[in-house]
């Protein structure tokens, strides 16, 4: 299979894991519980296959799992070559976090005395989701942006020369 193919399987099963985890937060509710435990089962069987893939998956394809390293990251930070250390990180707690509120909510389902923790996983989970999101768009064309607005921002507020000499 090409890069292009892995790449295309990838953003299919950020779509996959990304809609059940929001239809399955949204339908948290009583009035709505059936959607809810379909759609947590669909967030736990993304990140099931997610992990097999992983798992099976040659260390050179972007399917396989992201291994967080020091030693990358060092080699970053001295280069700024490479993919960002952060992508790994946050990979992971993301695999982590909503494979957790995945899992508690299995168990909380059969054990209702887990319901509180599976809400709070969930809940934090939604911080590690908001982190990745913003570090994606700020990598991939927020930083340009930002660089552009301070420029404009820079080009139309009066130097401080300029407000010396009219004082």
């Amino acid at each position: 299979m090409s890069i292009k193919v892995h790449h295309m399987l990838l953003k299919g099963w950020h779509a996959w894991v990304a809609g059940s985890f929001l239809v399955a937060y949204l339908t948290a509710d009583e009035d709505t519980y059936a959607m809810h435990l379909f759609a947590g089962y669909a967030v736990l069987a993304a990140i099931a296959a997610r992990l097999l893939v992983g798992v099976l998956a040659p260390a050179s394809s972007p399917l396989s799992l992201p291994r967080p390293s020091l030693r990358a990251a060092q080699s970053w930070i001295a280069t700024g070559r490479g993919r960002h250390p952060l992508f790994a990180i946050l990979a992971v707690a993301l695999l982590a976090m909503v494979g957790g509120a995945a899992v508690s909510g299995v168990f909380a389902d059969a054990l209702p005395w887990l319901e509180d923790p599976h809400e709070a996983i969930a809940e934090a989970s939604l911080l590690v989701i908001f982190g990745h999101i913003a570090f994606v768009a700020y990598t991939y064309g927020g930083r340009r942006l930002l660089g552009k607005l301070t420029a404009r921002f820079n080009e139309t507020r009066p130097s401080t020369q300029s407000r010396e000499q009219s004082a």
